[in-house]
């Protein structure tokens, strides 16, 4: 099922909100994603990862789902867990550079059960013939160590099956170029 709709899909780690870097989406992801069947894809399965420099750490990671349908429109929440299992990260070895780390997160069990009520939801809507948007979105806040490179460069990867390999959802974000001034990376706190 394709819910009729505008699939947003928005990763990166900021200390003060969601950043929105649509133009720095690889075109190879947008056709990955544009087919990307959100009825089939297994929540469980679901696993995001993002590519900091070393001076930055993520803090909270939230997946944010919003469902509008008409004028209503009801979002969603839900806190990532950090991934334990290292042998997850092997298709993202070669994305590994000089003064990097790569994080990864994914859905705490517990809330699996809850995201599936939202695809059923989504799924109620399109048996009614009702048609809507789908905007799903990542967000996380991040602390700092110590001061941060000239070029703060950020990207994000996804991962919609298992098995399954990460893809870049965003590529080379800078902190200091691409978001709003409130969220340059001398905002960001410093790690406590």
């Amino acid at each position: 099922m394709r819910f009729p709709a505008v699939l947003k899909l928005a990763v990166a780690a900021l200390a003060l909100g969601v950043l929105t870097a649509c133009s720095s989406v690889p075109v190879t992801s947008m056709v990955k994603l544009a087919r990307t069947d959100l009825s089939a894809t297994d929540p469980a399965a679901l696993r995001i990862a993002v590519r900091l420099p070393q001076g930055l750490r993520p803090r909270r990671v939230t997946l944010r789902i919003t469902i509008a349908v008409g004028s209503d429109k009801r979002e969603h929440a839900f806190v990532l867990t950090e991934l334990d299992d290292p042998a997850e990260l092997l298709s993202l070895a070669g994305e590994v550079t000089n003064g990097t780390m790569i994080y990864a997160f994914r859905i705490a069990p517990a809330d699996v059960p809850k995201l599936l009520a939202v695809r059923d939801e989504m799924a109620a809507h399109k048996a009614k013939g009702e048609r809507g948007s789908l905007i799903i979105g990542v967000g996380a806040e991040a602390c700092r160590i110590g001061t941060l490179p000239a070029r703060t460069l950020i990207t994000t990867y996804l991962k919609t099956e298992q098995p399954g390999d990460f893809f870049p959802l965003t590529r080379d974000v800078d902190l200091r170029k691409d978001v709003p001034k409130e969220a340059v990376p001398e905002r960001i706190p410093l790690c406590g």
